[in-house]
Formats: C-alpha cells, structure tokens, sequence
C-alpha cells in the first residue's frame, strides 16, 4: 500500500494543504481540485484551540471527500500523535503527514497498516526515520530548514531517500523543490488561496 500511495503522490507532485471542518466545504474544494488537475489532498488537523472537536471534523471532511470525490487520494496531515493516526484511519484517510518524527505515531501507523511520512529536517532524524524502514519523508519546515540546499546537502549521504517538502513553499518556489531529484511531490496551503 505504501509503494502505491508514494506513486501517486510522484504522479501528482503537488499536493494541496487544506484547514478544512464542514464537509460540504470539503467536498466542494474537492471537486474544485479535480477540476483543475489536482487528484490529492491533504486535510490538516489544525485547529486553534487544539479542540478534540475541530478534528473530528477534519476527520469527517476526509470521510465526505472519500466517499463523494472518489478520484481524490486523501490525506490527513499534522498528525502529531497516535490517537490523530487513528482518528485519520478511522475516517478513511489513505495516507499521513506529520510535522516532526514522533516514534510513537510511527509505530503506530507501521503496526496498523497506515502509510506515514513524517516530519524531518535533519541528517539525524533521516537516519532515525530509516531505522523505521521509512525512506519517503516529508521535509518540514522546508523554507528555513535549508530549503532546495539542504535537500541537495541530504541527497549525499542519502541517495535511496525522498522527500515531500512543505512549509514555506508557494507557486514561486515550487518548480525549484520539483526540480529536485529526491523530490517526489511538494505540499502547500497555496493552492487553495488562487481559485
């Protein structure tokens, strides 16, 4: 499952990042995706206040878009622990992204069959990820950690390892990301604003 979904997302190369917590909002965004050429999304488990409420919300976007949007490959994204992991699987989401390296939700997603890309910035954390059989990531904050440089810098000692970036990235820098050879796809909230 994991092979296919980093296929897809090779395919796609940008995926949308969207904060979004009514389902005919979700599922209207979604369609308006399709329409122009974008076939996944990322559904952020955001909220200001961090109310359990607002991601169960997120959770039933996910469920709206999957059922009603089926050409659409979800995702839920800031998936910061286990229970959000769970809470994202439980909604149908086909794949998740976090901000950091949490081994416990990394655990968690490897256990329960779940395709994780979490959360890296540092030689470090790759090496903390491929311990976990991980060799798809994503590069978070991607702008101030570095950016295309240090993307360039990881590709060294890291040939095998690809990256999604996200976290400063807009329509200005993104065909710099792409043009990365351990770039498979680039993740933004950009996309949303030009409609």
């Amino acid at each position: 499952m994991f092979e296919e979904i980093v296929s897809r997302l090779s395919e796609v190369k940008i995926v949308p990042v969207v904060t979004v917590f009514d389902k005919d909002e979700a599922v209207k965004l979604a369609h308006s995706l399709v329409n122009r050429g974008y076939s996944a999304v990322e559904f952020a488990f955001r909220s200001a206040t961090g109310a359990e409420s607002d991601f169960i919300k997120a959770g039933e976007c996910i469920q709206a878009v999957r059922k009603l949007c089926p050409k659409m490959l979800c995702g839920a994204g800031t998936v910061i622990n286990p229970k959000l992991a769970e809470l994202a699987k439980n909604s149908g989401a086909q794949f998740v992204m976090s901000p950091g390296f949490n081994p416990a939700t990394v655990e968690w997603c490897i256990k329960n069959d779940m395709a994780i890309f979490p959360g890296v910035n540092s030689p470090s954390q790759v090496e903390e990820a491929l311990m976990y059989g991980i060799d798809v990531l994503k590069f978070f904050p991607a702008e101030i950690s570095g950016g295309v440089k240090m993307l360039k810098a990881l590709g060294g000692p890291f040939p095998t390892v690809k990256f999604i970036p996200t976290g400063g990235i807009d329509a200005a820098n993104a065909d710099d990301y792409l043009a990365c050879k351990n770039v498979i796809a680039v993740g933004g909230s950009w996309v949303c604003q030009i409609r």
